[in-house]
């Protein structure tokens, strides 16, 4: 029995030795799909949300405390400058006047009786100055009377449009507490919060000249062009934000304040930015292990390579790529784990778009 196994075990052995080894079997390459490098970043697109505010709006108030008597306007009237707009009680303050006036028209008199008793010698050089003296008082206590009376009318000091009226008709005010707002209807201005990064790159010394931003308002589906006007240089507290403002034109219809606004503005004609790139999306790049840190796979003649590249900013199409590839570098898109540097792949080849940046 013995004898019978050994001789099954011999055969088997000669049998194995017979065959042919088994040929090697290649494996395919890696199938990554790729994109190409077109022109670099030429515009950035940045839309700011804001709102219309009234064009130099002013609050107005009485210079005298008093009552009111009348408040002729309401909120939305268009006004004319020098319009009466509002009124206090006056009959103290004309009391005031006619008390003035008659002290001022006394001393007046004893002036003039005065030179003539000095022409006679009658009184000396002090007497007739003291005269004068008292004239010239009485005359500064009836011109400030006559002013205080004027300051209880209430004029507009330009055209425009009345944006508030805090104060009603019989109400106790006090000198300088506003007793209705005035804006210019002319203008529309418009304020945009923005980050400290965008504050920073403001320079009105170096405002690009003839660059205007496109403001839309509202639902309005036109745009129009604005124009810089001023900006903040102290963060706000509550919303840790710098404004900017924009004018422009008002339009027909009128653009009303509160309306909401997008305004669009291309960073690099605005002098904004400095970026200087090209615009590749997040599949193209691989992050490394330190932050901030990123690569991309170049491949070249059907072999990829690792290279390090610089990100400027990430935006909604992607990231912008200041350092590490150039025009027309193919670069893989799909499969970045599985590479290694060398490594053939099989290429999948679509062109990418650089289109506008919208950030």
């Amino acid at each position: 029995m013995l004898k019978k196994m050994s001789a099954i075990a011999l055969s088997l052995v000669l049998l194995q030795g017979c065959q042919e080894p088994p040929a090697n079997i290649e494996q395919a390459p890696l199938a990554v799909s790729t994109l190409t490098v077109s022109e670099p970043v030429e515009s950035q697109f940045r839309i700011f949300n804001g709102q219309v505010e009234a064009a130099e709006n002013t609050p107005l108030a009485f210079r005298v405390e008093g009552e009111l008597k009348q408040v002729m306007v309401r909120m939305g009237d268009s006004v004319k400058q020098g319009q009466l707009l509002a009124v206090l009680d006056a009959d103290k303050f004309e009391q005031q006047q006619r008390d003035a006036k008659v002290q001022f028209e006394l001393a007046t008199k004893q002036l003039q009786r005065g030179r003539e008793l000095f022409s006679k010698k009658m009184i000396s050089k002090a007497e007739l100055d003291e005269l004068t003296a008292n004239q010239r008082l009485t005359k500064v206590a009836f011109d400030s009377a006559t002013a205080r009376l004027g300051y209880t009318r209430l004029v507009a000091p330009f055209d425009g449009v009345v944006s508030d009226v805090p104060k009603e008709s019989f109400e106790a005010v006090t000198p300088g507490e506003a007793v209705l707002s005035l804006y210019q209807d002319d203008k529309v201005y418009i304020n945009i919060p923005v980050s400290d990064n965008v504050i920073a790159m403001i320079n009105p010394n170096q405002q690009p000249g003839g660059y205007q931003p496109k403001a839309t308002f509202g639902s309005d589906i036109e745009s129009y062009p604005v124009s810089y006007l001023k900006h903040t240089s102290e963060l706000e507290p509550q919303t840790q934000t710098y404004h900017v403002w924009f004018e422009m034109a008002q339009q027909t219809p009128a653009i009303l304040p509160g309306t909401s606004v997008a305004l669009n503005v291309n960073m690099v004609e605005a002098g904004l930015s400095t970026l200087q790139g090209y615009q590749l999306p997040m599949i193209a790049l691989e992050a490394g292990r330190e932050a901030g840190q990123f690569h991309v796979w170049k491949s070249v003649q059907g072999d990829v390579q690792k290279v390090a590249v610089t990100v400027e900013q990430v935006n909604n199409h992607g990231a912008i790529v200041s350092s590490g590839v150039e025009l027309g570098d193919v670069l893989v898109t799909s499969n970045l784990r599985k590479l290694r540097d060398g490594m053939t792949v099989s290429i999948i080849e679509r062109k990418a778009e650089n289109k506008d940046v919208a950030q």
